[in-house]
């Protein structure tokens, strides 16, 4: 789905080759895949787990040499210089290796042997089930077909639209037979007074129909509506509901990018409705009309069928692959624009602006390459149909005519076939035109499912659903924490938080720090050991009651477009006052900033309330924070753009805080004097623990820090 998938994908490839199907979601997971791909250690590690033995070997060419390769088996190559990439082996003959890339716009390819021992690092990773392997299939991918209930939710406004096309068919086949009429009957027999009564008659219909045709149009517009709110916000709810780890081992771009695809299954939705339940339906009716009004001539449009799909069938593969390409160099340039806005002080700063947009700039111009390949070959199919179209146009004409010449068929009888022709035509190319958005809606699908196959963090039923229950102190039993298959960050802690007690957790950058805390509050779970929270296993209590519980406040502060008021009341308890909206502020050293601002609370902010600076935002956050139901806060280096005036006085008043337990994470050991205790770090490990005068009297780790 995004080019960090190529390990496992690969690795999903081996799976199948043993008649396992497993989706990429899941072993991404397995492997712990993330935002730089997947490491050969992961994927030796998910396949154990998966009862497969597993051999990596470092070689070079003259291992195709040997007889007996167990293939398929996984290489990795450095592809075009520059990606780090993996290519599933399936065999070789005497020049030429046979690989699967997992990318879809490749596939299975026959390589020649110099251009892969130029891609070739030498890595090799063979595969063989072990004897208690069993095939299993896993997370089925919803098809398509899994929107049909939505559709029949809005029941009442398909069924309208499908009247006003209906009622649309039935005028426009109306008017065709006026035209004959007028041919055969009125203009020979000279019945003026008649053709005016039935011209005025047909223009009240056309009025009629124009309503009909502006209704439907309008009831797809609402329909579409309907499905998104469905479709769109059921995505960005069960986006709101995936654990820390999914959005620390993906790039924005690639999450923002599905609300594309999401509008691209709407538009197929839509479009499969009309043609289903109308299209289809019209299509026999005027089939219908047709036989009645000459068999012949429309034995002559069958005939043309068969062209029109085998036109379908040529294109159908170019489009997956064409789509598929356009889809991901798309989520790519939404991830650099996006950083980018993001990371605009620092461009500024380094008078980097031609460098990055260079970047962009080439990603911009492989996206519009992508993007007009598409519709290149779109175009041509249209016009190749629309070649078939006037071509069985003129057949018919023609076929026709020499029909009148022999009085086996009249002018107007000609004239109307051609005319309802259309009306066959038209909405049998909308059926046939379903294959390109189908094929479109069926790619945007797979890499919806992908973000749905992985589990909402909230999803597990567990005990303690009371906080209540969590009024205690909190203990750390031999945990160790690594991300991914990397080392251990975090070695056999082994800590102890009273309840109220205000605790600093010190030690270098890397040391570990913010990672402990973020285990406080299940963002991540230990690799191993155990955390208590009032004796209750962490894993035993609900999230929400977690964090409802232990606030985490981070490092860098996050202030949310809309009123000052509105950023301070976000999570806050139930019974929260004015009078404590006013305290929290008061303790924060933020009310008197605020009063000078223009609407004080109802002030506006913008984004990341960039009109903020940073110690604002900072003080923001830690009153929010104070607002919030926790008894428990964690402030990971929340005071590090305050002045020493202000950060002292702020932590006085922390300090007064007797009824809540309290966390500092902090590079300024003179927060870490005002505490009960100090934690201090080193490489993950707790090498000291103690007051300030204990720790100071120690002369150990802490004195080091301290006097340097």
């Amino acid at each position: 789905m995004d080019e960090s998938d190529c390990g496992v994908a690969a690795l999903a490839m081996i799976l199948k080759n043993y008649g396992s199907r497993y989706s990429i979601a899941r072993l991404r997971n397995l492997a712990k895949t993330d935002k730089e791909g997947t490491t050969a250690l992961g994927l030796v590690k998910t396949a154990q787990k998966l009862d497969f033995e597993i051999q990596a070997i470092q070689a070079d060419m003259s291992l195709f040499k040997e007889k007996d390769i167990p293939y398929p088996f996984i290489a990795h190559v450095v592809k075009n210089g520059t990606l780090e990439h993996y290519y599933v082996v399936l065999g070789c003959t005497r020049d030429q290796i046979i690989i699967a890339d997992p990318d879809p716009s490749v596939k299975v390819i026959k390589m020649s042997n110099k251009r892969f021992t130029s891609e070739w690092t030498g890595v090799a990773l063979f595969f063989a089930p072990t004897s208690q392997y069993r095939p299993k299939k896993v997370d089925k991918k919803e098809s398509l077909f899994s929107f049909v209930p939505i559709l029949f939710k809005q029941e009442r406004l398909v069924i309208n639209i499908i009247l006003a096309a209906i009622l649309i068919t039935i005028i426009s086949i109306l008017g065709s037979y006026f035209l004959q009429t007028v041919i055969d009957t009125y203009i020979p027999n000279n019945m003026n007074n008649t053709l005016g009564i039935i011209s005025l008659g047909l223009i009240v219909l056309y009025i009629f129909q124009s309503i009909f045709t502006y209704a439907r149009d309008f009831l797809l517009a609402v329909l579409g509506q309907r499905l998104a709110i469905d479709i769109i916000l059921g995505y960005i709810k069960h986006i709101f509901e995936l654990p820390m780890e999914f959005f620390a081992t993906r790039k924005t771009g690639e999450i923002v990018s599905r609300f594309n695809d999401a509008n691209k299954i709407i538009d197929a939705l839509a479009s499969t409705i009309i043609s289903i339940f109308l299209d289809v339906g019209i299509v026999i009716i005027m089939g219908t009309v047709l036989v009645i009004q000459n068999s012949t001539l429309f034995f002559i449009t069958l005939i043309s069928l068969p062209v029109y799909v085998i036109i379908i069938w040529i294109f159908a593969k170019p489009f997956e692959k064409l789509n598929q390409k356009e889809m991901e160099s798309g989520s790519v340039l939404n991830s650099s624009i996006i950083e980018d806005i993001h990371g605009i002080e620092t461009i500024k700063a380094l008078t980097s602006e031609n460098q990055r947009y260079a970047k962009i700039d080439s990603e911009f111009v492989d996206y519009l390459k992508k993007s007009l390949n598409y519709l290149k070959t779109d175009t041509l199919q249209q016009a190749i149909k629309l070649f078939l179209q006037l071509i069985l146009s003129v057949i018919v004409l023609w076929v026709g005519a020499i029909m009148v010449t022999k009085n086996q068929l009249s002018v107007g009888q000609l004239m109307t076939y051609n005319a309802l022709l259309t009306y066959f035509i038209n909405p049998l190319q909308n059926i046939i035109n379903l294959q390109s958005k189908l094929q479109s809606a069926k790619v945007a699908n797979n890499r919806l499912n992908e973000v749905y196959l992985v589990d909402s963090e909230f999803s597990e039923n567990r005990t303690i659903s009371n906080d209540a229950q969590l009024s205690g102190d909190i203990k750390l039993e031999n945990v160790d924490y690594s991300y991914g298959y990397g080392d251990n960050v975090l070695n056999k802690i082994n800590l102890s938080i009273r309840a109220g007690e205000k605790l600093t957790i010190v030690g270098m950058s890397g040391s570990g720090k913010s990672t402990l805390v973020k285990l406080l509050v299940d963002f991540f779970k230990p690799n191993v050991g155990k955390i208590y929270i009032n004796e209750n296993d962490l894993q035993t209590v609900d999230k929400h009651v977690l964090r409802q519980f232990v606030n985490y406040i981070p490092q860098s502060p996050y202030v949310f477009s809309g009123t000052i008021l509105e950023n301070l009341t976000l999570g806050n308890r139930k019974d929260v006052t004015n009078k404590d909206i006013v305290e929290a502020c008061r303790i924060a050293m933020i009310d008197k900033d605020i009063e000078r601002m223009p609407l004080q609370f109802e002030t506006v902010l913008d984004e990341n309330g960039n009109t903020l600076s940073g110690g604002q935002k900072q003080r923001i956050t830690i009153a929010r924070a104070l607002l919030s139901p926790a008894k428990v806060l964690i402030f990971d280096e929340s005071t590090s753009g305050l002045d020493s005036i202000t950060e002292n006085r702020i932590m006085n008043e922390l300090m007064k805080l007797r009824n809540l337990t309290v966390i500092f994470i902090a590079h300024r050991l003179s927060i870490a004097k005002k505490t009960d205790d100090i934690v201090v770090l080193d490489k993950g490990s707790i090498v000291e623990k103690g007051t300030h005068i204990e720790l100071v009297n120690k002369k150990g780790y802490y004195y080091n820090l301290l006097n340097n």
